[in-house]
């Protein structure tokens, strides 16, 4: 299980800034919003994975996007009170929950394809309401390494996100791995492949929810290289576990 701290982010889109090609760093894509007291929070979602599977496909991630999100939990995201909440929430998990995502459903998606709007970018900036329509804000993405100038776009709406991850450390304010957080193989020794086993447990899935004129829409996001069934602890289970997409494959065979 990851080391930091698992909680939800409740608050206003102020800006959605897209991962553009010249950025620095690992690709995310960066919701900014605030926190009660008025500080930045960004909430970052992958959108292109670090897997070494052959081949550019391989970098992809996987996603279902539900612009009619209907769940239990949608209530009680209503009454939570704006930014970081830790206990109390609604928690998720793509595997055991399943009322939350078809993962038969999920699919790769490219990172930017500039003539097409049928990538992440372009996913993400229509869900968030953004409008395209006008030039870019400067935009100072700061991390502990770097930092970036980027390009962000305001809502055309009122646009409240929910961000389920974990906390940035130790500035708490951000959060990341907002995608499947279970089903990590171990790699091989000797493998040059990122171990993120580590990563792996229950109800603590990530994901982008976003509520715009009383209706919830879900980004729901898992990388390639994720094994399913998981075990109680999040874990591949030997002999049983295989990789999304080919259950997804064995579905469409099914007569």
């Amino acid at each position: 299980m990851a080391s930091n701290e698992y909680v939800v982010f409740k608050g206003k889109v102020r800006l959605g800034v897209p991962f553009l090609d010249g950025y620095k760093g690992d690709p995310h894509y960066v919701i900014v919003s605030e926190d009660p007291s008025g500080n930045e929070f960004r909430i970052v979602t992958n959108v292109k994975s670090d897997s070494s599977l052959t081949g550019p496909a391989g970098y992809l991630v996987l996603y279902v996007w539900n612009q009619y999100f209907e769940h239990p939990m949608n209530a009680d995201l209503d009454n939570l009170a704006a930014g970081v909440t830790a206990t109390g929430f609604p928690k998720l998990d793509y595997v055991h929950d399943k009322r939350l995502v078809d993962l038969t459903a999920m699919r790769p998606i490219p990172l930017d394809t500039k003539d097409e709007h049928n990538d992440i970018n372009a996913l993400l900036n229509e869900m968030l309401q953004l409008d395209m329509s006008v030039d870019g804000i400067d935009y100072v993405y700061p991390t502990p390494g770097y930092r970036d100038n980027r390009l962000g776009w305001k809502p055309i709406k009122d646009v409240t996100v929910y961000g389920f991850g974990f906390l940035f450390e130790p500035g708490k304010d951000g959060l990341h791995e907002t995608h499947m957080n279970q089903g990590n193989p171990k790699p091989a020794p000797g493998s040059h492949v990122r171990d993120h086993s580590n990563e792996n447990g229950v109800f603590q899935d990530g994901a982008v929810i976003v509520e715009v004129d009383g209706k919830f829409q879900a980004l729901f996001v898992a990388f390639q290289t994720q094994l399913v069934p998981t075990d109680n602890r999040g874990r591949p289970i030997p002999g049983e576990s295989h990789p999304i997409l080919q259950s997804n494959a064995s579905v469409k065979r099914t007569p």
